[in-house]
């Protein structure tokens, strides 16, 4: 754990001044919906080990063994295959409260993807012999993080089933809703903003696609006055037209 400068919590709160309540809440969240107790992700807290990392650090690779689950505090992680020092496909950026990786762990196997900070970064590592404990005291932070494999788990067969099912343009749709915030819209309609947090080359290698389809089909979508563009964001005008160009149901994504 060295190589990634990292130690107790509790010495990381005493260094950074993150109060334990904090670091406690911080938890529930990251394992919501499920109902986790504060006894649980207190012992969960407890166990926890900070990592601050510099912007382009590598946090693991794909040589390692997955003895840990990690978490995002702060800054933002991309996932995907590094090449020659540089992160060559990107498959998924992951900000704070979300989780790195929750899966290897469990299978004592290696990881699949590499991961690399975008700017500083401050992740939590939990060892998976002290969180399988710990899930043996506290059934509800077992129930959390199944909930979190299943949602993952989800994510993934989704998007095996868009990348075999969807076109071009209804997978970058489907991109758009699933990163979209509502908003209310004028005459009690619905618009939603997406804040493209990426550049357009990792988004499109998330997609399957190259840059220029990915900026054709968001030129596309705004001729056809489904979305604007201004800058960074994305605001799109009628999400119902999106849901149908994603050949989503109504009200399927969440997000939007």
């Amino acid at each position: 754990m060295d190589r990634y400068r990292g130690h107790p919590a509790g010495a990381a709160q005493r260094e950074r001044g993150i109060p334990f309540d904090a670091r406690v809440a911080l938890l529930q969240a990251a394992l919501a919906p499920a109902r986790v107790t504060r006894e649980a992700a207190q012992a969960l807290a407890a166990v926890a080990r900070e990592h601050l990392l510099e912007g382009g650090q590598v946090v693991f690779d794909r040589t390692q063994r997955g003895l840990a689950l990690w978490l995002v505090v702060s800054g933002q992680v991309a996932l995907g295959t590094l090449r020659e020092g540089r992160l060559a496909q990107q498959t998924r950026l992951v900000e704070p409260g979300q989780w790195l990786d929750v899966a290897s762990a469990w299978l004592d196997a290696r990881y699949l993807e590499d991961a690399v900070t975008q700017g500083e970064a401050l992740l939590w590592s939990f060892d998976g012999e002290a969180v399988r404990e710990c899930c043996m005291d506290h059934p509800s932070l077992a129930d959390g993080l199944v909930r979190a494999l299943a949602r993952r788990v989800r994510c993934l067969t989704e998007g095996t089933l868009g990348l075999m099912l969807k076109d071009a343009e209804a997978r970058c749709a489907t991109w758009l809703l699933e990163h979209a915030e509502l908003r209310p819209g004028s005459e009690g309609g619905k618009t939603a903003l997406v804040a493209l947090r990426e550049r357009k080359r990792a988004i499109a290698s998330q997609l399957a696609v190259t840059p220029e389809t990915f900026s054709r089909v968001l030129r596309q979508l705004r001729e056809r006055q489904v979305i604007d563009v201004a800058g960074y964001t994305v605001k799109v005008l009628d999400v119902e037209a999106l849901r149908r160009v994603a050949g989503s149901p109504p009200g399927e994504h969440a997000a939007a």
